[in-house]
This record gives structure tokens, C-alpha cells and sequence, in this order.
């Protein structure tokens, strides 16, 4: 179809003639001509009459160009446009549409797909939308112009729908699936954690909630489903107890993933890539050995006077050494005290080195910078010439290693568990393997009402501001406990809740009550062997019970144990800290040595200490309330505290809610 161009595109732009056909519109001018293309036009032309007559305006991105044609009628004109511009961009319409329903029928709505899916409507929408077709279009076609019309208008409320209904869906379809995975029927918060996959995912699992099991479904639901094999899925967990018990989990189910602790995942990388396992240093798994290494290395140092010198002032300033002190004495106890605090410090300061942190306390902290840095010269070293590594080395090593691309992740699924202890450095590895792929996701479980390891890393922020460490996140909750009564359930959430600062959970509790929760009873000399009695009274079967304080000392000994044994033969005893009993249920448990002093502990950290730990909490002794939580939170049936005559200010707590 050729048509004159109009005297005014003439005189000004020298056109002669503009032809319409399959492969564009041609517009000759003196000495050329040129095409645009049908695949360069964002959308179909658009036939104007005016005044002057008729023009075409092309769109060619942003921009816009008119054609005047002569004469002012041109039948079918606008037709034949639209229909080679359709037929130039429907496939594309077709096949973006196409991947989209696919997509968007057999997987979860994430953040990522959602955001990539957006992008792609956005562009068809520039073409497709705002306009009325005059040529005769396909059914099909009108119903894909309608899907990007409908998709691009979508608000956060219509995402929130489609993600429930396809959810929902899910549910049903794998129904049989989640009643037996773990042996037990799940609850449906649990099944959602499950079939919910977002890029960024966290899991607040409050005690007895069944995080182990969810982390076994999840694993299965991704094989069963077939969103992953089984060597694209890696769960990691704090300790290698931990470890060991989630893997014996999913042995149980028939899940043939990989469950591994940070260590081992360092040390699997580094074998990788060097084809050889490194050999773990004696100095890192023996503290004495450490200590007396420590030890030498100063005596070695001290030959220099500088640095002699400045070992005496610091003895002096922070260790309380004798003023009149003129040469150190590593016997002595500030001496002592010293070399335990560099003992201490050797792996939190090579993880300051390697988050960018230790700059400033140099700064700081000069004098034990001057005197600390040697020392960890020194061990360094001594692991290179004994082709060595520490615990720390595993995991900024692998880090290295992923970053550079000298170990390509085969994970696109990491679950993780614990997750509120987790340490900066730790998080640093589960980022740098999550960027190796914008596909991969992060699963991660945790309960930042039992984030208790601060003194060993642990950053509840990573938690408590899951997103600003990690991206945009989808956070769900576990909403019922297994383990404990609702009584204390409510006072428990209650006392940890008094800091403001902590997540916001609701529980509920399965377990019905046959007695009190949780009970007060005086301290004494016979309150163990009673309470005991007292705890066989409300049972006829044997129990389990845990003698639970904040330190060893408060412990009974292993005679006294073996005495409650004897006495109560039906009762399985076992003593523990606050903190051995994290992860651990029993029957009953007993709480003592709760003075006045001691819970809360108050914390006697050196200030070097604080600086090389995750920023502390504002809230007072924060830590060491989720730790008494933890405490509360063992016992099936019931909980005791044993009240001496000096109480700790947080029994008064529990026992105003108790009365309440």
C-alpha cells in the first residue's frame, strides 16, 4: 500500500512517498528510504485525520513520528496497521502469556517470580493495553490481552488472594501428603510454612512448635512436589547434635537431604576446591593447649622492651596488676586472666578482621590492640606452618571460595535452623551463597524469644530485621505448642514479652492440663527429693524431670542425683544449666539457685569483649530473660521453682502472673 506524502512532509523533510507492508512502513525521501520496522514500534500505528488531512504516527519507545499522507480518506488503512503489527508481535504476546499461566498455576507467587513477572507485563502492557483493536483478533489473542490488561492492574490485595487461593490449593492436592511426612498429621500453620516458597522465607517457631518437623516437610514437600532433587537442597543446623538428630529425622522420612552444620559445610567447600580435607588445629579444639600457647608467645614477645612495656600497662589498667609491677608475671592471676581474655578473643577478632569491624578498635582500644595483635600474628602463623585452619578459617575460607566462584553452589534451596543464633560470619556464607543464583532461597527457622548466644556471636538482629539483612521476606509463625499447658504458655510468653523489643507471637497450646503449670515451692535442704514426690503423685507411669539453673554450681552433684535415684526410683533425673537445656523437654522440671544475683546473671565482660560481640540489646539484661524463658519452657506437665529466701526479680515477676 503506497501512499504521496503530504506538500508539508515534502517541502520539510524531503518525504516523497510512505508504503505500508508485512515487514514495516517505508518512508522514502530524497536519496533514501527508511524502514521502521513493525518489531521497533511499541505499539500498532495510529491512523489521525486533522485539518491538514491524514498522518500515521508510529511509536518507537518514548518517541513519537508522524507521517503526513495525502488526501484525507484512506480505507482500511488503520486495519492493515493493526494487523501487521499484530502479526509481528502476537507470538511473543502468546509465549509470554503462556509461561506466565504456567508459572503461575504450579508454583508459589514469590517475591522474585512476582517481581520478574511484573517486568514482563509492564513491556507487554506499553503494547497491548490502550487501545481498541479495528482488525479481526483470535480468541486467543483477546484473552491474552486481556490477562496482561488484568495482571497489570493487580494491586498487593489481589496478590495476597492469589497467593491464598494457590496456596489453598496445595493444601488439598497434598493432603494426604503432610497427614503422614512426619508420622503425625501436621497442623495447618505447619503445612503452610511448607507450601509457601518464597526467596526469603522465615519461620518464628516458639518452643514445642514442631520446628524439626517442619524442616523435614519441608525438605520432603520440595522432592515430593518437584520444585527440587534432593542435591539442590542443603539444611543447616547450629551444632552437630542438632545435626545429627535432624538427619536421623529425615532418614525416619525418607528424605535423602543433606543436613550439615557450618563447620562441616565450610570444611565440605574447602575440600572441594583444594581436592583434600584441611587438618583442623589442636590449638582450637584443646582451650589449655591454647592458653599455654598464649602463654609462650607473650614470654617470646616480652624480649622486646616496647612491647614489654606496654603488656605491663595493660596488665595494670585492666587486669589489676600490681602498680609497682616492673616485669609480667604470666603465673600471676591478672596475667592469667589476660592470656584466658586473648584465648577468648582470637576467634572474635578474626572475625572482626574479616567483616571490616577491627578498624575501629584499634581506635579504640590501642593499648590491647598493640599487645593482642603479635599474639594472633603469632597463632596465625603457627596454623600456616603446621598447614592447619581454626573453626573460624572454615567458614571465611568457604566464603572466599563461594565468592570467587572457585566453589559454584549446587544448592538452590538452604534451610536453616536456629536461626536466631545464627553470627554475622554465618550469615555471610548462607549471602554468599544465595548470590550466586537469583534463584536460590533461604528458609530460615528460629525464635528470637530463645535467642540466647550473644557471648558466642549470636546476632538476634539477623531475626528480629530478617529483611534488612536478607531482602524483601515473607514471615510466618507457628501457632500451637506441643510441649506445655496453656497456663504457662501465657505467663511465659507474658514474662518474655516484657521486653518490647521482641517479636510479637500467638500461641496456642495443644497439651490440656491435669494439674498447675507452674508452681512455687520454698528452697531448702529436702525441696529436691519432695517436689520429686510431689511431681510422682500427679502420675503413675515413670517420668522424666530437669533440674535446671543458670550455673553449674547451683547443680546438684552426681551423689545427690544418684540419691533422688534411689529415692524416687520412677523418676529419671537429669541436672542441667539454662543453656544445656535449650532444645531438651522433659516431664517435670524443677528451677533452682534462682537468687537475687544470679538470675539474672549480671554480665562481667570486659569492654573489649562487648566491642567484639553483636551489638548489645538496649533492653535491661535481655538475654538473659529469653534465657530464663528457655528455662521455663522444658516441662510437659510441670514446672517448679524452688524460691529462696533472697529471690531473683524475675521469680517476683512470674509469681505476680502466676496470682494474675
Amino acid at each position: 500500500m503506497l501512499f504521496p506524502a503530504h506538500f508539508i512532509s515534502r517541502v520539510f523533510h524531503s518525504t516523497k512517498s510512505v508504503e505500508v507492508g508485512p515487514q514495516g512502513i517505508s518512508v522514502q525521501r530524497s536519496g533514501d528510504t527508511v524502514l521502521l520496522s513493525w518489531a521497533e514500534q511499541s505499539r500498532p500505528p495510529l491512523l489521525v485525520t486533522d485539518w491538514l488531512g491524514a498522518r500515521i504516527e508510529c511509536y518507537q519507545q518514548d518517541t513519537v513520528l508522524k507521517l503526513r499522507l495525502r488526501g484525507r480518506s484512506h480505507p482500511q488503512l488503520q486495519h492493515h496497521l493493526e494487523r501487521f503489527w499484530i502479526n509481528t508481535h502476537k507470538a511473543r504476546l502468546l509465549s509470554s502469556v503462556r509461561t506466565i499461566e504456567q508459572l503461575l498455576q504450579h508454583r508459589y507467587l514469590s517475591v522474585r517470580h512476582w517481581a520478574a513477572i511484573r517486568l514482563v507485563i509492564a513491556e507487554l502492557a506499553k503494547r497491548w493495553s490502550g487501545w481498541k483493536s479495528q482488525a479481526q483478533m483470535s480468541k486467543v489473542l483477546v484473552q491474552a490481552q486481556c490477562t496482561v490488561s488484568e495482571l497489570h492492574s493487580w494491586q498487593e490485595e489481589d496478590l495476597a488472594q492469589f497467593r491464598e487461593a494457590f496456596v489453598q490449593a496445595q493444601l488439598s492436592r497434598y493432603e494426604a501428603f503432610f497427614d503422614t511426612v512426619c508420622g503425625h498429621p501436621m497442623t495447618q500453620s505447619q503445612r503452610r510454612a511448607c507450601v509457601v516458597q518464597d526467596e526469603r522465607q522465615l519461620l518464628l517457631a516458639g518452643a514445642g512448635t514442631g520446628k524439626t518437623s517442619v524442616m523435614v516437610a519441608k525438605a520432603a514437600y520440595l522432592l515430593y512436589s518437584e520444585q527440587a532433587q534432593a542435591e539442590q537442597v542443603l539444611m543447616l543446623a547450629y551444632g552437630k547434635e542438632a545435626a545429627d538428630e535432624m538427619q536421623q529425622r529425615l532418614k525416619d522420612s525418607k528424605v535423602a537431604v543433606e543436613c550439615a552444620t557450618f563447620h562441616s559445610l565450610g570444611l565440605g567447600i574447602i575440600a572441594q576446591v583444594e581436592g583434600h580435607k584441611p587438618k583442623l588445629s589442636a590449638l582450637c579444639l584443646n582451650e589449655g593447649a591454647r592458653e599455654r600457647f598464649i602463654a609462650d608467645t607473650l614470654a617470646s614477645l616480652c624480649q622486646d622492651p616496647q612491647y614489654q612495656r606496654d603488656l605491663i600497662d595493660l596488665l595494670k589498667n585492666e587486669f589489676s596488676a600490681p602498680q609497682k609491677t616492673q616485669k609480667p608475671d604470666l603465673d600471676s592471676r591478672a596475667a592469667k586472666k589476660l592470656i584466658k581474655q586473648f584465648s577468648e578473643a582470637l576467634s572474635f577478632y578474626k572475625q572482626a578482621l574479616f567483616l571490616g569491624k577491627a578498624q575501629t578498635l584499634s581506635y579504640e582500644f590501642a593499648l590491647w590492640t598493640a599487645c593482642f595483635r603479635p599474639v594472633l600474628a603469632d597463632y596465625q602463623l603457627y596454623l600456616q606452618k603446621e598447614q592447619c585452619i581454626d573453626f573460624d578459617d572454615m567458614v571465611t575460607r568457604a566464603i572466599d571460595y563461594v565468592r570467587s566462584g572457585q566453589f559454584c553452589s549446587p544448592w538452590h534451596y538452604v534451610l536453616v535452623d536456629e536461626f536466631q543464633d545464627i553470627s554475622p560470619l554465618r550469615a555471610m556464607l548462607i549471602k554468599a551463597l544465595l548470590a550466586q543464583n537469583d534463584k536460590n532461597a533461604l528458609f530460615a527457622v528460629g525464635d528470637d524469644w530463645q535467642a540466647i548466644y550473644r557471648f558466642s556471636g549470636g546476632d538476634l538482629s539477623m531475626t528480629t530485621h530478617f529483611a534488612d539483612h536478607f531482602g524483601q521476606a515473607t514471615i510466618q509463625q507457628l501457632d500451637m505448642t506441643f510441649r506445655y499447658p496453656q497456663q504457662l504458655l501465657d505467663i511465659a510468653s507474658e514474662f518474655v514479652c516484657q521486653n518490647p523489643n521482641q517479636l510479637v507471637k500467638r500461641v496456642n497450646a495443644s497439651n490440656v492440663a491435669t494439674c498447675p503449670a507452674l508452681v512455687a515451692r520454698p528452697d531448702g535442704n529436702d525441696a529436691l527429693s519432695t517436689t520429686i514426690e510431689a511431681f510422682l503423685s500427679l502420675t503413675a507411669e515413670p517420668c522424666n524431670v530437669l533440674i535446671l539453673a543458670r550455673n553449674h554450681k547451683f547443680l546438684p552433684s552426681s551423689e545427690v542425683i544418684a540419691s533422688l535415684a534411689q529415692r524416687c526410683p520412677r523418676a529419671r533425673v537429669t541436672a542441667l544449666t539454662f543453656h544445656g537445656a535449650k532444645g531438651k523437654e522433659a516431664d517435670f522440671s524443677i528451677l533452682l539457685g534462682l537468687h537475687d544475683g544470679s538470675v539474672p546473671a549480671k554480665a562481667h565482660n570486659a569492654a573489649i569483649t562487648e566491642a567484639l560481640l553483636p551489638e548489645p540489646e538496649p533492653y535491661p539484661d535481655a538475654e538473659e530473660r529469653r534465657l530464663f524463658y528457655v528455662a521455663l519452657t522444658r516441662a510437659r506437665l510441670q514446672t517448679c521453682l524452688l524460691v529462696p529466701e533472697d529471690p531473683s526479680p524475675f521469680i517476683e515477676e512470674v509469681l505476680a502472673l502466676i496470682k494474675d
